[in-house]
């Protein structure tokens, strides 16, 4: 008797091409989700539109300051005073909607028109609520004058060798630690706030990094008005010591003609006006 040759049935073609399909489906999401990281790495730089508005300028420094920071990998934000300002504004807003949702739900409720004048709760009720939305403002005002005080990004240094994962990165960070160990140990877990002072109808925008410690303190604003900080022509000159740096730009240097902010440039400075903020630690620490 002769063998018989194994036939491919239609059924074990249709497995093959389904096999082939769904690795085809997992390459192309491969690329996908690589393609969409070179998307979110090399993304669309930051164009300010009017070039006369000097707001728009400044938010857009402001802006890349705190993403400079953050972009160093020492230096995290924290978010405590700025959740307690959301918390202070959400009590006022309850106030607000109260005093004007409630009467709405007395008449969904009982059926019938309330009227404000003829209902003594109601009254009490309302004068409570305007009181309580009038407080909670005032306290909110005196929170971003006398504790925010500008400050745009609330930041503390932290060590990221838990972070990385990859043997590479931790190689390149460890011989870039070996010079600045006792800094890095030493600035672990120290607040640092950031802020930019600019006078009005003025070109110069003046970055500072002051520690939380002296701007809590108030050590830093019996410095400005010991010292005349503010100058004829525009610039602030803020004094340094243990714990402040500053750093005086003009509007146009890192903002190209066709209004383009140069990104890389101004992430390399605010990387220098760190590693100078590092120095004045170290130099008083000596």
């Amino acid at each position: 008797m002769g063998e018989v040759a194994p036939t491919t049935t239609a059924d074990d073609d249709e497995k093959k091409t389904k096999k082939k399909t769904k690795e085809d489906e997992e390459r192309s999401s491969d690329d996908d989700d690589s393609d969409s990281e070179e998307e979110e790495e090399h993304r669309a730089p930051i164009k300010i539109s009017n070039l006369d508005d000097l707001n728009a300028i400044k938010r857009a420094y402001e802006e890349m300051f705190c993403d400079g920071l953050l972009h160093t990998e020492k230096i995290k934000e924290t978010h405590s005073v700025s959740n307690t300002k959301i918390f202070i504004g959400s009590v006022a807003c309850v106030f607000a909607f109260v005093a004007q949702l409630y009467p709405v739900y007395l008449k969904r409720k009982g059926g019938y028109d309330v009227k404000f004048h003829e209902d003594p709760f109601l009254q009490r009720l309302t004068f409570l609520c305007v009181c309580g939305y009038v407080i909670t403002n005032v306290i909110l005002t005196a929170f971003i004058l006398f504790c925010e005080r500008g400050v745009l990004l609330w930041g503390e240094f932290y060590d990221d060798d838990e972070e990385d994962d990859e043997e590479e990165e931790k190689q390149e960070e460890d011989e870039k630690k070996k010079a600045s160990i006792s800094t890095n140990a030493a600035l672990i877990g120290h607040k640092v706030c950031a802020r930019i002072h600019h006078m009005r109808f003025s070109q110069n925008l003046t970055l500072e990094l002051v520690s939380r410690e002296l701007l809590s303190n108030g050590v830093a604003k019996k410095m400005d008005k010991e010292k005349k900080v503010k100058t004829k022509d525009g610039v602030v000159i803020l004094p340094t010591t243990r714990g402040r740096v500053t750093k005086v730009v003009n509007v146009a240097e890192y903002v190209y003609t066709d209004g383009v902010f140069a990104e890389t440039l101004y992430l390399n400075m605010v990387e220098q006006l760190v590693a100078e903020y590092e120095q004045s630690l170290e130099k008083k620490d000596k």
